[in-house]
This record gives C-alpha cells, structure tokens and sequence, in this order.
C-alpha cells in the first residue's frame, strides 16, 4: 500500500517497501545516498568505486530488508553493509589498487596547501589523510568519527572484538597526527587532528 505520510519515517518506508511498494524504497535511496556513498569513498578513496559500492549496497539492503531490525537506525544498517562491501573491494583488489600510484606527484602540493591552511583538513583533503591509512584502521576512523558508530557495531561490521576497534582508532589516530605533522611547517601554522576520544 502506497504512503499516504508527505512525511513518513524510515520504519514507515521499510514496512512499505515490505508490502510491495518499490517507490517507498526509492524515497529510502534518496534520503539516505549521500551519507552511503560518503561511507563508502572514506574506505575506498576512489569516486567510481565508491558509487558501485553505494549502489550494490542499496540492491543488498533490499534483497536483505527482511533482516533489518527496525530498533535501530536505518542509516546505520545501511552504512554497515557499506562498510563491509567495501572492505570486500579493498580485500579482493588488493594485488591490483593504485591508490598510492599519484602519491609522490601531491606530496608537494598537499603540503603547499598544508602550510596555507590553519584549521582542519577539509572533505577532501581528509580523504587523501585517510588513503594512506591501514584498510582496517581507516574502516574504524570512518565509522567511529564521521558517522558517530559506537564500538560494539563498528566491532561487529569488522568482525573483530572490541579492543581491537580501539586499537584500529588509536592507531589510525596516531598515523594521522604523523602523516599531518610532517606535512605542515610549524612556523607558518599546522593542522590540529582534533578527534574525539573513545
């Protein structure tokens, strides 16, 4: 049965697209791609994968919407599945990524912009940061810091336990504060990697 709601929540949606309504899920799609896709271009760091990966997640969640538990949030469901597919990309194409290939050619001019900048990195200079990261590491800065996920979840999308998660974001904390630090000239101002603590 259609939804009748201007406003419906994402329960609303789901049971909807449960009962047969394919345009309930499509409203679920456009609420929630963008924090999907920025999911998965933190883990990946390529625009291209990052949409594949946002797409085949929305085609698992629906093949798999019968497991949602509508006690948790939605968004959160589906970051996870995010997450995980695109842990599966980095793992299968390891032999084959080029992430680091354009490294040495923006060395010189990330730092040049390091030393222009006296706040925190912005979006996409914290994706070049994030590139340099452990796969794993970067998994659990992501997931903890940009999308608020507490540990026992981000333990259960890595399926490792959770002192392993907090080892992952010291870490992960501690090579960014590196890779930052040797970047930025101190006499003419540097970022501060200011992150909450867990």
């Amino acid at each position: 049965m259609p939804i009748e709601c201007d406003m419906p929540t994402d329960a609303d949606l789901v049971r909807a697209t449960c009962d047969g309504d394919r345009a309930a899920f499509g409203r679920l799609v456009d609420r929630h791609l963008p924090a999907v896709y920025a999911a998965a271009l933190r883990v990946v760091c390529n625009a291209a994968t990052a949409e594949d990966v946002a797409q085949d997640t929305f085609v698992r969640a629906l093949e798999r919407l019968y497991l949602y538990d509508m006690a948790h949030p939605f968004r959160n469901w589906l970051v996870k599945i995010a997450t995980n597919l695109a842990l599966n990309h980095l793992r299968s194409a390891r032999r084959q990524r080029i992430l680091h290939l354009n490294l040495a050619q923006r060395k010189e001019e990330d730092r040049e912009a390091s030393l222009a900048s006296t706040d925190s990195p912005a979006p996409e200079e914290w994706q070049h940061w994030l590139r340099q990261l452990d796969d794993n590491h970067r998994a659990a800065i992501v997931l903890f810091h940009f999308h608020g996920m507490p540990y026992a979840d981000i333990a259960e999308v890595l399926d490792v336990p959770i002192n392993t998660v907090r080892t992952y974001i010291h870490r992960g904390r501690k090579r960014l504060r590196e890779l930052i630090t040797a970047a930025s000239n101190p006499e003419n101002g540097s970022w501060s990697v200011t992150m909450q603590n867990g």
